[in-house]
């Protein structure tokens, strides 16, 4: 873990950060409305952001997590990380705090879709002890690609 960043809740008040952020990490950005909608209207949306201490003079978003809670299931649907701050632990406590949170709300197993060329991210959740579980077939777009399902108890 990384001791400059703080762990906070994902608001909508970061959701133009947050579209600068998934630019710059080249996630998809799923408009300003739909994560407004996620962060206020649908409890079962949650995420957290990383940003830089306060003391080092920034309070610059560096990372984020989108994640759901569906019955016993927590559903990663996003995780980012600016390029300029890899390999840090910002993902790692990012992750960590979507656990707490889903267990927390009576999850028991973590779910998430990665590409499957994303080699960097998949070895990321195989250290986090996620296992592959399925795959689906032209899962993302621009450009198209299978997805890998992969999952992990919360336990």
């Amino acid at each position: 873990m990384i001791a400059s960043a703080l762990i906070q809740p994902l608001t909508a008040a970061d959701i133009p950060a947050l579209e600068k952020l998934e630019a710059a990490t080249r996630l998809a950005f799923w408009g300003r409305e739909h994560y407004r909608k996620f962060l206020e209207e649908y409890p079962e949306y949650f995420g957290a952001k990383a940003v830089l201490a306060p003391e080092i003079g920034s309070t610059k978003l560096v990372g984020f997590i989108l994640s759901r809670s569906i019955f016993d299931n927590l559903e990663i649907l996003k995780v980012g990380v600016h390029p300029d701050h890899h390999r840090r632990g910002i993902g790692t406590i990012l992750i960590q705090s979507a656990f707490e949170e889903g267990l927390r709300r009576g999850c028991r197993r973590c779910f998430l879709e990665v590409r499957k060329s994303n080699l960097g991210a998949i070895e990321f959740y195989y250290r986090h002890n996620f296992r592959m579980a399925g795959s689906r077939i032209n899962y993302y777009t621009d450009p198209v690609e299978d997805a890998w399902i992969m999952e992990r108890s919360l336990k």
